[in-house]
Order: C-alpha cells, then sequence, then structure tokens
C-alpha cells in the first residue's frame, strides 16, 4: 500500500492480478491471510492526512484484492484525491459522512454498512458489480453519478438498502444490469441532474421494497424499465417531477402500489406505451380514491406527443372516475352522467345528434301513431269540429305531419307553425266511420290521450336541455378544466 501510493496504476493485493482468479473473490475474505490484510486507520491516515499528500499520485490510492480490517472511517475527513478500492472485502463498512472527497469507486466490493450522509463527493459515486447491505447518502452532495449497476443489496434486513433523501446528484443515478435489492430506494426530495434510470433491476423479497421517489426533482428522463418487481413492490413518485417518462407495461407494480399524484413528466420516451387504454389502466394501479392531477397530467403528455383523440378519452375517464369516486352529491352525480351521455363532457358534442335524432325518430313513430289512433287533434275549435266529422281539417288550416310535429317540439324556439295546432287529446278519441265519412264519432277520454301527453311534455323538455348542451359543447362553454 505505502510504495503503491505514489504510482498511478492499482495496486493488487495478493499473488495474483487477474480480476477473475477465484482467489481474488472477496466474497470468501476468511481465505485471505495477514498479507493481503490493511487496517483501516492506516488506509484513512494515508488518504486524509495532510502530511501524506505529497506522496500520493494524483490519480489517488487504489487498491484491488485487500481486506480492509475494522470500519473505514473518514468521516468529517478531506480526501482530496480519488479512492479506488476494487474487489476489495470490508466487512466493518465504511463512514464517510460529513466528509469531502474527490471520488470513491468501490467496484466489485463486499462492504458492510456504507454511510455518506452530508458529505460532498466532487466526482462520481461508483458501486457497481459489488455487494454492500445498505448505502446512505442522506443530503450528500455527489458531483457525478451514483452508480450502483449490477449491484447487490439484499440480505440487510433493512426497509431502505439505499436512502438518498434531499440528496444532490449532479449526473446520472442508475439502478442496471440486473441490480438486485430486497428494500427500498429512498429518493424522497433529491435532485438530480440529469437521469434517474432504473432499467433491467430486480426486487425481491417478501418484504416492501421498490422506489419511493417522493418530490424528487430529475433534470432529465425517469427509466423504470425491464423491472423484476414482487406484489409487494412500490413505486412512489407523489409530487415527483421529472422530463420525461420512460417505462413498459410489464414493469408496472401490482395494483394499489404506484402514487403518481402530483407526477410530471412531460412526454413519454422511447418505447413507452403512449396509447391512451394502457395508461388508463396504468392510472387504475393507484390506490382507491379520485385524483385528478394524474389524469390532467396524462392528458396533457397525450397532447404533447401528438395524441388528441387520447387525451380527450383520458379526460371523459376523468369525469366518469369522478363521478364513480362517491364524493360527489346525487344531483351533480346526475348532471355528470348527462354530460357524459350527451356531449361526452364538452369534448364530444357531436354525440348529442344521436339523441336529437333518437328523439326526433321517436316522437315522429309516437306521434303518427297518436295520429292515426285519433288522439292527436286540432287545437282550434272550428277545425277541431271539422275533423271529427270528417277526418280531414279545413283545407287552410296545417295538415298534421308527425316528424314536422316531432322536430318542432323538440327543437327550441322553432316554429314550423305545426306544433300549435295540433296536440293530443286527453278528452276525446275521433273514431271515423268509415261507412258514413260524415258521421261524427266521438269516444270519451282515453289513456292513450294521456300517456302521449306526458311524453309530449317529456319530449319538449328533453329537446330544451339536450339542443342548448350541443350548442354548449360547440362553443366550448363545457370544458372539463
Amino acid at each position: 500500500l505505502m510504495r503503491g501510493a505514489p504510482d498511478r496504476e492499482t495496486q493488487w493485493i495478493g499473488a495474483s492480478q487477474d480480476p477473475v482468479d477465484p482467489s481474488n473473490d472477496p466474497a470468501h475474505p476468511e481465505k485471505w491471510g495477514d498479507d493481503r490484510t490493511i487496517r483501516s486507520g492506516v488506509l484513512a491516515w494515508l488518504v486524509s492526512d495532510p502530511e501524506a499528500a505529497p506522496f500520493i499520485h494524483p490519480s489517488g490510492v487504489g487498491l484491488a484484492g485487500a481486506k480492509i480490517a475494522g470500519k473505514l472511517d473518514l468521516s468529517y475527513q478531506e480526501v482530496a484525491r480519488p479512492l479506488t478500492l476494487i474487489r476489495c472485502a470490508i466487512p466493518d463498512g465504511i463512514d464517510f459522512s460529513y466528509s469531502s472527497i474527490a471520488s470513491l469507486d468501490l467496484r466489485s466490493s463486499i462492504t458492510g454498512p456504507v454511510f455518506g450522509d452530508f458529505s460532498r463527493v466532487k466526482s462520481d459515486l461508483a458501486m457497481q458489480f459489488g455487494s454492500y447491505q445498505t448505502v446512505s447518502v442522506y443530503r450528500a452532495t455527489i458531483g457525478g453519478n451514483l452508480d450502483f449497476s449490477s449491484a447487490k443489496l439484499t440480505g440487510s434486513g433493512a426497509a431502505e438498502t439505499v436512502s438518498a433523501q434531499e440528496a444532490s446528484i449532479g449526473g446520472d443515478a442508475v439502478f442496471h444490469q440486473d441490480f438486485t435489492t430486497d428494500g427500498l430506494l429512498d429518493f424522497r426530495l433529491a435532485k438530480i441532474g440529469r437521469s434517474l434510470s432504473i432499467n433491467h433491476a430486480h426486487f425481491i423479497g417478501t418484504n416492501e421494497n421498490g422506489l419511493d421517489a417522493e418530490r424528487i426533482a430529475v433534470a432529465g428522463p425517469f427509466y423504470w424499465v425491464a423491472v423484476e418487481h414482487t406484489p409487494h413492490t412500490q413505486l412512489d413518485l407523489e409530487n415527483a417531477s421529472v422530463a420525461s417518462l420512460f417505462d413498459d407495461r410489464a414493469s408496472w407494480p401490482a395494483s394499489g402500489n404506484l402514487d403518481i399524484e402530483g407526477f410530471t413528466y412531460g412526454t413519454f420516451g422511447g418505447d413507452a406505451p403512449a396509447d391512451s387504454i394502457d395508461r388508463l389502466v396504468w392510472l387504475g394501479l393507484q390506490p382507491p380514491g379520485y385524483r385528478p392531477q394524474p389524469y390532467m397530467e396524462l392528458a396533457d403528455a397525450m397532447k404533447q406527443s401528438g395524441r388528441s383523440e387520447g387525451a380527450i378519452e383520458v379526460l371523459v375517464a376523468q369525469r366518469v372516475a369522478q363521478r364513480h369516486s362517491g364524493r360527489m352529491s346525487f344531483p351533480s352525480r346526475m348532471w355528470n352522467l348527462l354530460l357524459d351521455s350527451t356531449i361526452g363532457y364538452g369534448y364530444r358534442p357531436l354525440r348529442a345528434l344521436w339523441w336529437i335524432g333518437g328523439f326526433v325518430l321517436l316522437g315522429t313513430i309516437l306521434f303518427e301513431r297518436g295520429y292515426r289512433a285519433g288522439v292527436m287533434t286540432p287545437t282550434d275549435a272550428a277545425a277541431f269540429e271539422s275533423y271529427a266529422r270528417s277526418g280531414r281539417p279545413p283545407a287552410h288550416y296545417p295538415h298534421f305531419n308527425a316528424f314536422v310535429y316531432s322536430l318542432e317540439n323538440f327543437l327550441p324556439v322553432v316554429d314550423l307553425r305545426l306544433g300549435n295546432h295540433w296536440h293530443p287529446n286527453v278528452y276525446h278519441r275521433i273514431r271515423h266511420n268509415k261507412s258514413d265519412a260524415a258521421e261524427r264519432n266521438l269516444v270519451g277520454k282515453t289513456r292513450m290521450g294521456t300517456l302521449l301527453r306526458w311524453y309530449l311534455w317529456f319530449h319538449i323538455l328533453a329537446g330544451w336541455v339536450i339542443t342548448p348542451l350541443l350548442f354548449a359543447g360547440l362553443s366550448g362553454l363545457i370544458r372539463a378544466e
């Protein structure tokens, strides 16, 4: 260690410098003798004492295949040069809390707990390929990348295997290439300068695991791709902010384990599902309850990706979810249902044309049957007398047309000069004797006339509701925003 400190090359402590040589496997440090053991206090003195600094190469101290005896305590120290510990065994762990360190590379090493709370790492904190019990960098500042590619953090029994709450990371936070953990990655309130990438990662075990990134701010994309998960895997992105979202459907957590209220992501990237059907399933993975913001954010993302129709489907689904939430009064739910059925909450106003056409057609059929049954009679007394005797109104009187009558009574403020001249008669029904057309036949009060009168009122009221909704929807007065 001392002789190699002035050299740039990493010093292998052992007979072989081959990384894949079984003798260099840090998983079996009990096979390493005293000749491969370095006291942690000696190493800490070498990298932090100002008197030793002139004898260390600018690239820093680099060790490989060593066993560090005791906890490597660098807390509150100034480590001006990089520290590289490759394929080392550090069973008692490392503490660099409140320290300032150029960079720390623990590739392929096996360590106990690693504490770096409130530390300042000027460049990278590299922990690839190794096995680490737990890592805590609470409120730490890392100027470069935090890299856990191919790392394993299992078996500690800790709820949080990586604690990076309120940490500031200038580069990427990377969990790639079969990264494996049985606990939570806690990045609450962290700030990341580039990306947070969880790609080809494995969350295992029977306890709660996953990612807690509540209120995280990521300047670049967030990747949640090819993630193996359990029924206990959580993905908490409440009030998180990222530039774009990359994910896949197979990586989505189980229902109830996704929290994205307040999550903003702008756009979808890569092969992330961007279809409204898939994304509505994604929203359905949230815990029960109505949350409008995830729908609004999803609709905005759809618009930015050019999927305007998908955005409309999401906004309509939002209002449907609001109705089903049970947090609305009965009148409000009925109004919500009416807007959904008639004009799609203002996003599909032409849907009202189907209702208008249906009512006009139904009215045409019913009023025509009423006319044939003799319960549709003229409103004018003289015309009524003529119609009762001959079955025809006077020549000057508007003749009955079921379609025009239905259309006029349905459309508000539309006068086709027929609606006020005929009405369902609730007192008499005209029966015409074909053998003597002049014979007057008045049948007493009939139920059909009463029912047709009630339907006419309903027909008119429906027109006064649906037609204004059509124009309100076309003008944009009714929108979910």
